[in-house]
């Protein structure tokens, strides 16, 4: 019989991915006055039909960007920048460290906590260690002509990261183990690379991207790994880190070399879910799993196939007598 066959529904390999819809998130970042963090994570979005079609988006990205475009908005950041030394925006953030790029800045730090030692508070040693950095890499700077600029860009990033309170402890002991060194020595050549990849990484990205790769990293090596991460996305793996959460990074680590970087946006827009069944099926097979199979109950296909089959058995005068009766009834 037909019921001997009888299931609720077909198994299906993979459940319907559905796109993360960044309204909500944008609107929440807004109402916290979190507009850089708005603006980075809607305007990833915007790069996609759905979204970018979508006339309530386009009216926050207008909304975001007039308002971080007013002179009101720019002029109350850079006074954040000068007066806490820190900043979400960027001309914030450069007006905070732009007298730490130069050797005035390190003397500054160098003189307020050697105020603080005589009077007996509180010394930040971090800061003290990236100034005497700071103060040979100017001398280096000079003396090549220019090519030690981008460790004295690393030095004055850092201290704003240290200032803003986004610096994990165990780059807290790194720089101070070897600022000690480079005192001793006046040679910035063992940490050089170091500061250079993560003025690179900045330039490439941005400084918040910078920091929050900062707070999630274990380690120094940790760290130094999710630099490639940020050179590779720019300027879209700020919004990355905000979709994707503390993973981001091995989920890159993991896919660099067997998915393109438009594979690896487009599954982000799924969120987490996205990124892992790239990983699972690659870039093909995700994009045929997304095609949603339609979920078919065995039993439809079961009576489906009988009434086909007892069809195929009417005799064609009973179907001619059928239609006769239909036409006296319509008469």
């Amino acid at each position: 019989m037909v019921y001997d066959h009888y299931e609720m529904s077909q198994k299906v390999k993979f459940e319907a991915l559905n796109r993360i819809n960044p309204i909500p998130k944008t609107i929440e970042y807004i109402e916290q006055k979190k507009y850089a963090d708005a603006a980075e994570y809607l305007e990833f979005f915007m790069d996609y039909d759905y979204v970018r079609n979508d006339p309530k988006a386009w009216k926050l990205y207008s909304g975001l960007k007039e308002e971080r475009e007013s002179y009101e908005y720019q002029s109350k950041k850079v006074m954040e920048g000068v007066l806490y030394g820190k900043s979400d925006e960027t001309i914030g953030q450069v007006s905070a460290g732009i007298s730490d790029f130069f050797l005035f800045g390190d003397l500054r730090d160098l003189t307020i906590e050697g105020w603080h030692k005589l009077t007996g508070k509180e010394v930040d040693n971090v800061l003290v260690g990236l100034s005497t950095i700071g103060v040979v890499a100017t001398g280096a700077t000079v003396m090549s002509g220019g090519s030690a600029a981008p460790v004295k860009g690393g030095v004055s990033l850092l201290k704003f990261a240290k200032k803003a309170g986004k610096m994990p402890k165990w780059l807290e002991k790194f720089v101070i183990k070897n600022a000690k060194q480079v005192k001793k020595t006046k040679d910035i050549k063992p940490i050089k690379s170091f500061f250079e990849d993560i003025y690179n990484t900045t330039k490439a990205s941005n400084l918040n991207t910078t920091m929050k790769l900062m707070s999630n990293a274990p380690n120094l090596k940790a760290f130094k790994n999710s630099l490639g991460f940020a050179k590779a996305f720019g300027k879209k793996s700020g919004a990355l880190t905000k979709i994707l959460g503390k993973d981001t990074v091995i989920y890159y680590r993991v896919l660099k070399d067997k998915t393109s970087k438009k594979a690896f946006l487009n599954a982000s827009t799924y969120g987490e879910k996205g990124i892992k069944r790239l990983a699972k099926t690659g870039e093909k097979g995700f994009l045929k799993s997304l095609k949603a199979p339609v979920k078919v109950s065995r039993l439809t296909k079961v009576l489906s196939k009988n009434s086909v089959d007892f069809l195929k058995n009417i005799s064609v005068n009973i179907y001619i007598l059928t239609a006769m009766v239909s036409l006296v009834f319509f008469i």
